[in-house]
């Protein structure tokens, strides 16, 4: 709610959709920069719960959140933290779903960016996933203040109900953060296929669109050791597999484009492609293994399912990140990054992120549970291992900001038309200010005026436009 949404969500894709839609601004301005402002308190409710000690963990689950358990005043403030977070992804998806409608309703073609079709699902699934998770925490919320009993099997309530509701949103929420990784990518491979369509468009749509839909009904499979039926536990599980399906289908296009590339072999981004690619189809892999009942039965809170976590949404996530940055850099600042440093950073990247992820298969096969603090010796070694590669992802992070800031420093400035396929070939690097140097007549009227570059302080370049 306070990193991947804002920089994923609310960061690139508010930039993202005026520039490849061809519209000067979002439909709803003041909608929009509410759902901004509301992370300012939902962060400072989140904060006060730390000072005052929640310790129910990141699931809420009953009874241990109850009140007889968890009387701090924090639980509380954590709980309406939540709720201010989630009125804002509320806002936001409102916001993009209007604008998206409006610009694929009128713009023929911005059907054709993955990009702008990734954002909008992503929004339907947040706009029907969070009210399910704002229910269940008001009603945990009376649970603990209004002596009500929708949790509570002494008053005929039930816990497991509220792991119902919550893992309808955590499980949906993980493809809310990988979706617009699914756009960004999608778009890189077509840009430098050399195309300018992407291969098996509807494929990809169908795959993101299968994925809306059956991640919103495999929820059960985080349940499988709640006592769940047989039948219950079977349709969950065939659910999950299916899955794999429309995620294949994503892989192997992205692949098909990679073989067509026209880029350099040694461009930073096709290696970071690459790496997203590997490294989430390999998560995959280990969710196809959870998703059987038996074998989750067994493996179910263990490290494995950490590490299975972590490959799928973490590194994706923060890969999206890191290739939306590199990506549209130099059409945000006008400025290019340094090539070697970024092929060091991904280099010590993916050293660091499998040094600390991969072993933790091991320790889930072994049975280890999660979120225990002294561990049989003979896992000493393997946790050593874990723990350089946590600290050398750390140190990569960094680094990429500091690849970031030299960047800056140093202005090696981009001149011409950004270079990608599609609409932004007509773009400027930086991009006008709100979108003016490029806006479709029907959707905003402008009058044309002079565009003036903005490092026109730094060299003596001014551009006129009509």
């Amino acid at each position: 709610f306070f990193f991947l949404m804002p920089i994923l969500i609310g960061g690139f894709g508010n930039y993202l959709l005026p520039l490849l839609g061809g519209l000067s601004d979002l439909n709803l301005p003041r909608l929009n920069a509410l759902s901004a402002w509301l992370l300012i308190p939902s962060l400072v409710l989140l904060l006060i719960s730390m000072c005052l000690g929640a310790g129910v963990g990141w699931t809420f689950y009953p009874p241990l959140s109850s009140s007889y358990f968890s009387s701090s005043s924090g639980v509380d403030f954590l709980m309406f933290s939540l709720h201010l977070a989630g009125v804002s992804s509320v806002f936001s998806s409102i916001n993009f779903i209007c604008t998206l409608y409006s610009v694929f309703m009128t713009n023929v073609f911005s059907r054709t960016s993955i990009v702008l079709w990734s954002y909008l699902f992503t929004s339907i699934l947040l706009l029907v996933t969070l009210p399910v998770l704002a229910a269940a925490i008001t009603m945990l919320l009376f649970d603990r203040n209004f002596c009500s009993a929708f949790f509570d099997p002494l008053g005929g309530g039930d816990p497991i109900l509220f792991q119902h509701m919550f893992w309808f949103f955590g499980h949906p929420e993980v493809y809310v953060l990988i979706l617009p990784g699914f756009g960004i990518v999608s778009h890189i491979c077509l840009s430098i296929s050399g195309n300018f369509d992407v291969f098996g468009f509807y494929g990809l749509l169908f795959a993101m669109f299968s994925i809306v839909c059956l991640g919103s009904s495999v929820w059960g499979h985080h349940m499988f050791t709640v006592g769940l039926d047989v039948k219950t536990a079977v349709f969950f599980s065939s659910v999950t597999m299916i899955i794999g399906v429309p995620t294949g289908i994503k892989v192997f296009t992205w692949l098909y484009m990679l073989l067509n590339s026209s880029v350099n072999k040694s461009d930073p981004i096709l290696w970071w492609v690459i790496s997203f690619i590997v490294l989430f189809t390999f998560g995959g892999v280990t969710g196809i293994v959870l998703s059987a009942c038996v074998l989750d039965n067994v493996l179910h809170d263990t490290w494995f399912v950490v590490a299975h976590f972590h490959y799928v949404m973490s590194l994706g996530s923060y890969i999206s990140i890191v290739v939306m940055f590199i990506w549209w850099w130099p059409l945000i600042t006008g400025l290019s990054l340094n090539k070697c440093l970024l092929q060091c950073q991904c280099i010590i990247s993916n050293i660091g992120f499998n040094l600390c992820f991969f072993p933790m298969h091991y320790f889930g096969l072994c049975g280890l549970p999660r979120r225990v603090c002294i561990y049989e010796c003979s896992y000493n070694w393997i946790n050593m291992v874990c723990t350089v590669g946590s600290f050398i992802s750390a140190f990569s992070g960094c680094f990429f900001i500091f690849i970031l800031w030299e960047s800056m420093v140093s202005k090696n400035e981009v001149l011409g038309s950004y270079n990608s396929s599609g609409l932004v070939d007509y773009l400027m690097s930086p991009v006008a200010c709100h979108n003016d140097y490029f806006c479709y007549p029907y959707s905003v009227d402008y009058t044309y005026g002079v565009y003036y570059m903005r490092w026109v302080d730094d060299c003596n370049y001014v551009f006129a436009v009509g």
